[in-house]
């Protein structure tokens, strides 16, 4: 699944493309992803616009329209926005297209189908904006913010990383990234968490992010950017997926467990088992 940063890397590029190109007809398959507008609503609210602006929320790209439309797409597990300059070849999996006045078209291609495109009128702000959290660039996003929102929780901070409503974009790949850089164990109650290491976990988790988009976000599978350029990032994985390979620190074999059904990659010596509450 795309993460924040791969989202971001895919928004820089079609905003060097497509604000002040017209969309003069779209086409869309018989099969549906798992949320859509009706084929009505995007004729009406996009057919005929300029692209003003891309912007991202969270995993959420938007796509602000002249006349106050936001077409809002999510790309889920598998989802790809490719951009092609002139008619786009056949392709499989192909649920949306964005046919520009110029002849370039922005393609939507999702072989699981778990991604979204929502078109919402002027003056409507897109309803699933409201579940996403603070941006990881955020001003707002300080340890003591952080501090009050874990305080006396027993949650596990690589799930509490994990949930988009709280920090948005942070996915499985990166968590475990920023724990290791953080020195934090994933087990660790966020409640046991001091100033001082929420601290270095904001710290760490802006420079891994900066890093990843720099360097076009990360391919483990099969994500590529609208211009069909794999990411860059995974040779500078530290830990993720490397479950009995030595710790690049210490030397130390990683480990590896099953959090919520995700797995966590971790040294056990840089990232020492959180403290037990005393009886």
């Amino acid at each position: 699944m795309p993460e924040g940063p791969e989202v971001e890397v895919i928004r820089r590029g079609l905003a060097q493309h497509l604000p002040g190109r017209r969309i003069v007809d779209l086409t869309l398959s018989n099969k549906r992803v798992r949320q859509q507008s009706p084929r009505s609503e995007l004729q009406r609210w996009a057919r005929g616009h300029c692209i003003e602006r891309i912007s991202r929320r969270g995993k959420y790209l938007l796509f602000h329209l002249d006349q106050g439309a936001t077409l809002l797409i999510h790309l889920g597990m598998s989802g790809r926005l490719l951009l092609f300059q002139t008619t786009a070849p056949p392709l499989r999996h192909v649920h949306l297209i964005l046919h520009m006045n110029d002849g370039w078209e922005l393609v939507f291609q999702d072989t699981r189908r778990f991604g979204q495109f929502l078109i919402y009128p002027p003056g409507v702000k897109p309803p699933p904006l409201a579940a996403v959290g603070l941006d990881p660039f955020s001003r707002r996003l300080t340890p003591d913010w952080l501090l009050g929102l874990a305080k006396g929780h027993q949650r596990p901070i690589k799930n509490f990383l994990l949930d988009g409503r709280i920090i948005a974009g942070i996915g499985n790949i990166y968590a475990s990234e920023i724990l290791f850089a953080a020195r934090i164990h994933p087990q660790t109650p966020v409640g046991q968490l001091s100033r001082e290491d929420w601290q270095r976990l904001i710290k760490a988790t802006r420079r891994i992010l900066r890093a990843a988009i720099r360097l076009g976000g990360t391919t483990i599978a099969d994500f590529k950017n609208g211009q069909g350029e794999i990411g860059n990032f995974h040779p500078q994985l530290k830990v993720y997926g490397q479950a009995g390979e030595p710790c690049p620190q210490c030397g130390t074999p990683l480990e590896r467990l099953v959090q919520a059904g995700r797995s966590s990659f971790f040294c056990p010596r840089c990232q020492p088992p959180p403290s037990q509450p005393q009886g």
